[in-house]
């Protein structure tokens, strides 16, 4: 027993020094077999951990290997994606996109014209307004003419539809006898490229072979039907 005084008295007892020493492998056996962030939803499994709760990273987070969501995943910031994003098919429709596609129709009519000889010649004109953001125009343009030939001769009328400056095809032509009237169609489409606002214009032309033919009203008439699709 240790004295007063003496220097032995300064420290414990062997016994408690011992029980000191189980105390701290209890205690570090307990850590060892606790799981610490079970509160939190977490557990530990081969190679990896399972996080049953939810996590909230504040953070940066980099992914180098494969991220598979079986769940639903809401993004409310923006979204960059550096690779290919290959989706199946038909999973996403218009309405969720922005506005891909913009349909136009339109149309345009004019009595009481006259042709003449020589190269085509415009009587009627539609200019398309292109909407905002979009660079390309998918047109399907329809040009319908009805002529009273009163030249007095024989004669041949031509018809050609016209998409912003371009006349996609041959002129329609037709023969019809001094007094007699001549229908005539003429259709194209074309892919209109390179847009940046304003309009452009679809067109009908026509001429004569040879004679003039004069208006006559209602006998005259030219038609213009299209539709248009816009795209970005």
């Amino acid at each position: 027993m240790a004295q007063p005084g003496q220097a032995g008295s300064q420290f414990p007892s062997e016994d408690a020094m011992i029980r000191r020493i189980k105390d701290l492998e209890r205690a570090v056996q307990e850590l060892r077999s606790a799981n610490q962030l079970g509160p939190a939803g977490i557990r530990a499994v081969p190679d990896g951990i399972v996080v049953e709760g939810s996590m909230d990273v504040q953070g940066a987070e980099t992914v180098s290997g494969t991220l598979n969501v079986t769940g639903n995943a809401d993004f409310t910031g923006n979204v960059h994606i550096g690779g290919t994003l290959d989706l199946p098919a038909g999973i996403v429709n218009n309405d969720a996109l922005s506005d891909p596609i913009v349909p136009g129709a339109y149309h345009a009519d004019i009595q009481n014209i006259s042709i003449t000889s020589g190269p085509n010649v415009e009587k009627l004109r539609i200019d398309v307004p292109v909407p905002a953001g979009y660079t390309r125009a998918l047109v399907n343009l329809t040009a319908t003419m009805n002529m009273l030939n009163n030249s007095g001769a024989t004669d041949s009328a031509f018809l050609g539809a016209n998409i912003n400056g371009i006349s996609p095809g041959w002129s329609s032509n037709g023969t019809a006898a001094s007094g007699a009237e001549v229908s005539l169609s003429n259709t194209v489409a074309l892919l209109v490229e390179g847009l940046a606002g304003g309009t452009f214009p679809l067109t009908g032309k026509a001429s004569s072979n040879s004679g003039t033919w004069a208006a006559s009203g209602s006998s005259a008439v030219m038609n213009l039907n299209a539709t248009v699709l816009f795209l970005r």
